[in-house]
């Protein structure tokens, strides 16, 4: 599956992100917060500096999308995922 999705060249960190904002975008609506994300059960224990370097590699890479919404940390599921 991870390699149907284009993910399997993802380190754990970013594809633990994935999975938790597919997760959280399937029960609380289309978009996700940075924050909602970060406090997923996936990503306990990781480091807040690790996580946003991470978080940054999977937005560059196009998986996830700033959405239009006023804040800035807000995210959507790219079309490479959906």
């Amino acid at each position: 599956m991870e390699r149907d999705l284009g993910i399997d060249d993802l380190g754990s960190i970013q594809k633990d992100i994935v999975y938790a904002a597919t997760i959280l975008s399937e029960t609380n609506g289309t978009t996700v917060e940075t924050d909602e994300i970060r406090k997923h059960a996936l990503l306990a224990g990781v480091p807040r500096s690790s996580f946003f370097r991470a978080m940054k590699d999977v937005v560059d890479a196009g998986y996830l999308v700033h959405s239009n919404e006023k804040k800035r940390s807000t995210y959507s599921l790219s079309k490479k995922l959906t």
